[in-house]
């Protein structure tokens, strides 16, 4: 029995069944949603980086420019720093203005719903059981959703996924290669978005090796032309930006710095991680999918979520880029999988493929499924809008883990920047650099997670305070003269700072420690 002699799950399509008020997607989008908006009310604001990318996007919208020396910290500031994902941070800020963290986290969980619906449908459209497509839906957000927050690197997950199902089109023959030069606009897009467009050139440039290296008789030679000038076109297009060439150099340096994975979870080892078990979850499933396939019958593009699962090993951030390409791989992989054959001749109907051509047919978009999502969704918006405090939708349902973040500091550190003039600086933990550019834009800080800023050397000696020598800090105090330190509970910081002499406790939370200088320093100076 062959794929195409199984009789569909679905049976035939009903007259105007496409156009049902609920359908599979419009399950899987509700509950992907409602999963983001009430877990991650405050877990999907846990990065440093989404508050200080709101106060950059609200500088550039006051200021009606594009920022070129820093002007957060003391210990860097007036120095030269570009602002790598102006576009992405323009945008949070518009969203921030509408309601704050609210239209962040609205924002951010509708896009992801959205993309996981979308990559559900393709599932479901190539034949796959709606039951089969939600579990590799969900076994695709848990491999993600330790790095599901508001900031420009969620757009790089959603971009690398449509490129990546575009290759998928051409490799199967759905779409020609011209439709696929309508990813050059994209990657300018993606440019001035976020860093991460480098990976999206990658893929496209494994694909279009391997279509090469792989190249069947019929093919014709200038399709391998036109494919060498699309990535050499996608690749040009990191030079399409306000401060042309210094913004792939800044993406490079952070590349090949060997700092960042000791100091930044995100570019530490997967195993470092506590997102580690569902990448590995995930990964071992696609594994066994992929060895299921006969090798006669091996696509290009089903074996390049392998490299991203490889890249995660080494570091973290890439496990949301290996789940969403592996999750739109398996749509073309899981038809030729032999075992799932053999469990559909034996009687699973969940296993059983549905033709392409119904699949197709039932599963084909409309819009009468997107008015339960859209209303939902609206509804929050207007809302939120409108300060109107309800429950997951309204106004007030985002807020700071007050564990991971010095909330309960804020009266002292608000009072303290309120007594002193504009510019004071401020020690501080890495984690707490971006929370202090939100919270107290008046102060400066001591560092925060804009790596590229500081610099390898600089970034060594503080991890060097942080892990060996946190005495090091009063060499810093008699530098810069701040008279405030927030540590994080625990650290050597904490533990020297609350011994060390001439440094008094003013309180203690479950997220931070606040100390203050006995004498007063010489702002002056």
């Amino acid at each position: 029995m062959t794929m195409g002699d199984m009789q569909p799950f679905h049976g035939k399509p009903m007259p105007g069944a496409p156009n049902k008020l609920w359908r599979a997607g419009t399950i899987i989008f509700l509950l992907s949603w409602l999963l983001l908006m009430v877990g991650g009310r405050s877990r999907l604001l846990r990065d440093p980086g989404t508050l200080w990318h709101v106060v950059v996007g609200q500088r550039i919208l006051s200021d009606r420019q594009l920022p070129y020396v820093d002007s957060f910290s003391f210990t860097f500031g007036g120095q030269p720093w570009i602002a790598q994902w102006w576009l992405g941070e323009w945008f949070l800020a518009l969203l921030h203005s509408l309601s704050g963290l609210d239209s962040l986290l609205l924002a951010t969980a509708t896009g992801l719903a959205c993309l996981f619906t979308w990559i559900a449908h393709r599932l479901i459209r190539h034949g796959i059981h709606p039951l089969i497509a939600g579990l590799i839906i969900a076994l695709a957000g848990l491999a993600s959703s330790y790095h599901f927050h508001p900031r420009p690197h969620v757009v790089t997950i959603a971009l690398l996924a449509w490129t990546f199902a575009r290759l998928c089109d051409f490799e199967a023959g759905r779409i020609a290669v011209s439709k696929l030069f309508w990813l050059v606009p994209l990657f300018v897009l993606w440019t001035n978005v976020h860093g991460g467009m480098v990976g999206g050139v990658a893929t496209l440039g494994l694909a279009a090796l391997g279509w090469a290296v792989r190249r069947p008789a019929a093919s014709s030679t200038g399709i391998f032309w036109m494919l060498g000038g699309l990535v050499l076109a996608c690749a040009l297009t990191a030079l399409v930006n306000p401060y042309g060439i210094a913004l792939p150099r800044v993406w490079f340096s952070l590349l090949r710095s060997p700092v960042l994975p000791v100091l930044i979870e995100e570019h530490a080892p997967l195993l470092s991680g506590s997102g580690a078990w569902a990448v590995l979850l995930f990964g071992a499933v696609y594994v066994v999918a992929l060895l299921g396939v006969p090798a006669r019958e091996l696509r290009v593009t089903w074996l390049i979520p392998l490299v991203w699962l490889l890249l995660a090993w080494t570091r973290i951030r890439h496990g949301p880029l290996f789940a969403v390409t592996a999750a739109l791989a398996l749509a073309d992989l899981l038809p030729h999988v032999r075992w799932l054959s053999w469990l559909a001749e034996h009687g699973s109907v969940t296993c059983r493929i549905q033709p392409a051509g119904q699949a197709a047919a039932g599963a084909r978009m409309a819009w009468k499924p997107a008015l339960i999502p859209a209303g939902i969704v609206l509804t929050a918006v207007l809302l939120q809008t409108a300060g109107v405090r309800v429950p997951v939708v309204g106004r007030g349902w985002a807020r700071l883990d007050a564990t991971h973040w010095p909330t309960d500091l804020l009266p002292e550190l608000r009072d303290y920047a309120r007594d002193h003039p504009e510019g004071t600086p401020v020690f501080n933990d890495m984690l707490f650099g971006g929370f202090l550019i939100y919270y107290t834009p008046t102060l400066r800080v001591f560092i925060d997670d804009r790596c590229e800023l500081y610099g390898d050397e600089f970034l060594l000696r503080y991890a060097q305070a942080a892990f060996v020598d946190p005495a090091q800090v009063d060499a810093w105090q008699r530098q810069y003269s701040f008279d405030i330190a927030l540590v994080r509970p625990g650290t050597g910081f904490d533990r020297y700072l609350s011994t060390a002499s001439g440094w008094t406790l003013v309180r203690r939370t479950d997220a931070a420690v606040l100390y203050r200088r006995n004498t007063k320093p010489d702002f002056s100076r």
